[in-house]
């Protein structure tokens, strides 16, 4: 987790003068969000969310920005980028970039009850639908979560091993298997948010009322989301993958998209990809003294053992 910056409420107003927001009445820091750090801004006209990027590129927040303006005009529930007084989404403070959104009102939910959860699907479904015919600017700054980023991913966290025996090992298991991959340029591209986490989600009752954190998010293969969606969901609180919890998540998200025959045929290797990326990110580092990497391999295996036709029969069949 990085530090996160914190800000007077001088710095607040001088930062809202560029803005035609009011003035501020309070602020809060949210607990929510491990990278970069987003502050409740209650002002005299309305509530806001200024988002303060610890670590962004200028185009890689401007990625961000452009296409949740593009999916609030497509009535989709995210939060509203708001343009300053010289019309951009962006400004600059203290050398790093910042947005400020409108606040996505509602609540976030531990659990979802079966209502709710029939929402997951529906709402990924509706994003795909919005973002599949659309190509954002500054794409090729994003990370696409492919076979290269989950290797220079791993090759990063190598480097912090003192036994080169054991990196170099773990190499070359991950390149083994993602070698085994298979991914048709064929398969339909689109903006994907790349973690559909319960935290990034809210509710008004029964109803899913705004999507948050597109931090991750990146164009990509479609099916990177659906994989991920589904790994989330019904496998990685799971020490068993959870074939009728996945086949129900499916069904509500084809009520919305139709996957393509080659999508379903391939959300095996999808859900490959998905493992390979913890493996990138946890190739030397422990998830609450669990090694990530090693859990993965297993899960690799348990893949391996049922085979791509047998995993898709078992989903779509």
């Amino acid at each position: 987790m990085v530090a996160k910056t914190k800000f007077s409420k001088e710095e607040l107003n001088k930062i809202l003068l560029d803005y035609d927001l009011g003035r501020l009445k309070s602020l809060r820091l949210f607990k929510e969000g491990t990278v970069q750090t987003n502050i409740f801004l209650e002002t005299t006209k309305d509530n806001y969310v200024l988002r303060y990027y610890e670590n962004r590129s200028k185009e890689y927040v401007l990625f961000e920005v452009n296409i949740l303006h593009y999916f609030s005009d497509h009535n989709y529930p995210c939060a509203t980028p708001i343009r300053n007084v010289h019309g951009e989404f962006i400004g600059r403070y203290k050398k790093k970039y910042f947005a400020i959104f409108d606040y996505v009102k509602g609540n976030h939910i531990e659990k979802p009850t079966k209502i709710q959860g029939h929402e997951l699907g529906k709402y990924l479904a509706k994003l795909h639908n919005i973002s599949q015919s659309y190509r954002p600017d500054y794409l090729e700054v994003r990370e696409t979560k492919d076979k290269k980023f989950c290797l220079d991913t791993a090759k990063v966290e190598g480097k912090k091993f003192k036994s080169r025996i054991k990196a170099n090992k773990r190499m070359e298991i991950l390149k083994r298997e993602i070698g085994k991959v298979k991914l048709p340029g064929s398969l339909p591209k689109g903006v994907c948010h790349g973690d559909w986490d319960i935290t990034n989600l809210k509710f008004e009752g029964n109803k899913l009322v705004g999507v948050l954190d597109f931090d991750d998010s990146c164009y990509t293969h479609l099916i990177f989301d659906v994989a991920n969606f589904i790994y989330y969901w019904a496998w990685m609180r799971e020490k068993k993958f959870d074939f009728s919890r996945a086949r129900s998540l499916l069904k509500d998200y084809l009520k919305y998209r139709k996957l393509s025959e080659i999508e379903k045929r391939y959300l095996f290797d999808g859900i490959k990809m998905v493992i390979f990326t913890y493996m990138g990110w946890f190739f030397y580092e422990k998830w609450k003294n669990e090694d990530v990497f090693e859990k993965c391999r297993n899960r690799l295996e348990f893949l391996d053992g049922i085979g791509r036709e047998e995993f898709y029969k078992k989903l779509f069949k």
